[in-house]
């Protein structure tokens, strides 16, 4: 399996925790995220891995070199600004088959072979892992029909939707769907691919899952994976030390 790794943002809204550290690169007790991720990956069942780096990508490049201590091949695709979650897949090299493309700041305990999995067993450009969010609404919701009338009122009800988790499983052919030389989120990208018609699906998960933006939000995933990092990694192998350079 090939996974590509997308780490090239700056994580402005963790603050402080990213202004000389790339949030790939923060702690999780004595392991990084981006090598939790990498050891997932592997585990997985993921050979090669590339890394889309811009904002102090070297810093990445010099922590995970070649990615041999992982039992992994790590390449770079190195942006030359900022192209957003989609934009640096236009420069990843030799990519012939469906990749799993996952966001940096994501810690997770999803199935990613599980995934991979349905995706090729599929006839879907791209598949898109989901979580179910639930938000209350701390008001009263009108039902309002035309010139104003009202039909219903719901009183503080909570709506449920499904939200991408930053995981996905993407074909090499949306190459041509991403514009070139300039920014490109995946928002912008499954938009494309929609208008065209190419198929796309979801992955609905319930495994745990943190999307880590904020100073708050990265303390809690923080603080689950430390109280059991065994929920998120399998116990390495003899010969596979896990440990960064």
């Amino acid at each position: 399996m090939h996974a590509i790794v997308i780490a090239g943002g700056k994580g402005t809204r963790l603050g402080a925790l990213t202004a000389n550290t790339p949030k790939a690169l923060m702690r999780f007790g004595d392991r990084p995220l981006l090598e939790i991720n990498l050891l997932q990956l592997r585990q997985a069942g993921a050979t090669r891995v590339t890394l889309c780096v811009s904002h102090l990508g070297h810093a990445i490049e010099r922590e995970i070199t070649n990615g041999e201590q992982f039992g992994l091949r790590v390449d770079y695709c190195r942006d030359p600004g900022l192209l957003g979650t989609a934009g640096p897949l236009r420069l990843v090299p030799d990519w012939s088959v469906p990749a799993l493309v996952v966001n940096c700041d994501i810690l997770t305990s999803l199935d990613f072979a599980r995934l991979y999995r349905t995706h090729r067993e599929s006839d879907r450009t791209l598949t898109i892992a989901t979580k179910r969010r639930e938000i209350a609404v701390p008001f009263g919701v009108l039902d309002v029909a035309d010139q104003g009338t009202v039909r219903a009122i719901r009183e503080k009800p909570t709506l449920s939707f499904d939200v991408s988790a930053g995981i996905y499983v993407v074909n090499p052919e949306v190459h041509s769907s991403i514009p070139a030389d300039e920014p490109a989120d995946m928002p912008s990208l499954i938009r494309a691919l929609l208008e065209r018609g190419s198929s796309v699906g979801t992955y609905p998960f319930t495994e745990r899952w943190h999307d880590i933006g904020t100073p708050d939000s990265y303390q809690a995933a923080r603080n689950e994976y430390l109280a059991d990092p065994h929920a998120f990694l399998a116990p390495e192998p003899v010969g596979i030390t896990g440990e960064g350079t």
